[in-house]
């Protein structure tokens, strides 16, 4: 089976912003850093500019619902004006296709769909708790 690495990196901070600055909506795309997706040790995805916040809000929302009501994910970026995700699962039979807009290299993107969906809540359950630690936010104030 293949293996899928998934790994940010905060390239901001907040320390140039006043507190009052912090709590504003508006700022949430200050949070952005690198994104890098591998397969099999071979990068698939890099960007040094992912806007994290809003790529970690709408993946909450789609994990949030019951596994078989998820459906597809498609992450569209306020920072960009595309059609095209700038991230996309897309699901067929048991298995589900994990798509990039600007992919590395040309690999073998389609895994199991439980193994697609429990490396998407693990790296949930460590970018949120990241956000909050390095930007000194709380992320419930986004939902």
């Amino acid at each position: 089976m293949q293996q899928l690495f998934i790994n940010f990196d905060f390239r901001s901070d907040f320390k140039h912003l006043s507190a009052r600055e912090r709590r504003q909506f508006g700022n949430f795309l200050y949070v952005e850093g690198l994104l890098e997706i591998k397969i099999n040790g071979v990068t698939y995805f890099y960007e040094e500019a992912c806007p994290l916040l809003e790529f970690y809000l709408q993946l909450e929302k789609w994990l949030k619902k019951p596994f078989s009501k998820r459906g597809d994910f498609l992450y569209h970026t306020l920072e960009l004006d595309e059609e095209e995700p700038f991230l996309a699962v897309l699901h067929f039979q048991d298995l589900a296709r994990l798509r990039v807009i600007w992919p590395e290299a040309e690999l073998y993107n389609v895994f199991p769909v439980g193994y697609l969906h429990k490396k998407l809540e693990e790296l949930r359950d460590r970018l949120g708790p990241a956000i909050e630690q390095h930007y000194q936010l709380k992320l419930k104030h986004f939902h």
